[in-house]
């Protein structure tokens, strides 16, 4: 703070400069200590005291479903517009939200799960949210909304008569052409090319649907 002279100084709220007796010093819940006029005092009291309150308010990690404190959650938007509330670890799993898709190794000291149990939160349900380590499916609701599922929740949905349609997966797009998880583009297009001849509707071994399924495998992983 600015010492105008011998007597006087600056009030951190105002900024004007008034009597050093005048100043009083109000402490934050940072540790800093604030040198406040008559005027300000009351204000920076009433900051110190929400800051102090927010601080002390814990909040559960919609991932991890661990305690912490409000102020180290935050709240992320899934893509059909469900708001989820995240600590630090478990926010770079939201799809969408990281530009480097899954984070795997991230340490989590701070709750006491180990990276092999963050290793396994790999996707999260847009209905149940719970992170889950199979691939979700996404799936189109009769109303028009797209939500990522897993499998339970996903069975309950089509139980209820909601599902309009459900993408094809990765794994089962796999399944379908008969390649590895790491197969190259060229391998799966060398795949692909054999399949589509079989399932062709003018060849025996075919049908329109094991040719729709064949394109659709193969859109998928491209």
């Amino acid at each position: 703070m600015a010492v105008a002279d011998d007597r006087r100084e600056g009030c951190d709220g105002c900024g004007r400069t008034v009597p050093l007796e005048d100043l009083t010093a109000v402490s934050m819940p940072d540790g800093d200590s604030l040198a406040c006029c008559p005027d300000c005092e009351p204000h920076a009291r009433e900051a110190a005291r929400k800051l102090s309150s927010l601080d002390q308010q814990r909040g559960t990690c919609d991932g991890c479903n661990d305690t912490f404190r409000q102020t180290d959650l935050e709240d992320a938007v899934l893509t059909d517009g469900t708001v989820i509330t995240c600590c630090p670890d478990c926010l770079t799993e939201v799809p969408g939200y990281s530009d480097g898709g899954t984070n795997t190794s991230v340490s989590n000291e701070s709750t006491g799960a180990d990276t092999t149990e963050l290793a396994t939160r790999r996707n999260l349900c847009s209905q149940c949210h719970e992170w889950v380590s199979v691939e979700l499916f996404h799936v189109t609701t009769i109303d028009g909304r797209t939500e990522e599922l897993c499998p339970d929740c996903k069975d309950a949905a089509e139980e209820r008569g909601i599902v309009n349609d459900v993408k094809l997966r990765k794994a089962e797009a796999r399944e379908v052409l008969d390649v590895d998880a790491d197969a190259s583009e060229a391998e799966i297009r060398s795949a692909f090319l054999q399949q589509i001849k079989h399932a062709h509707p003018d060849r025996k071994s075919g049908s329109r649907s094991a040719f729709k399924l064949v394109k659709e495998a193969y859109d998928r992983l491209q």
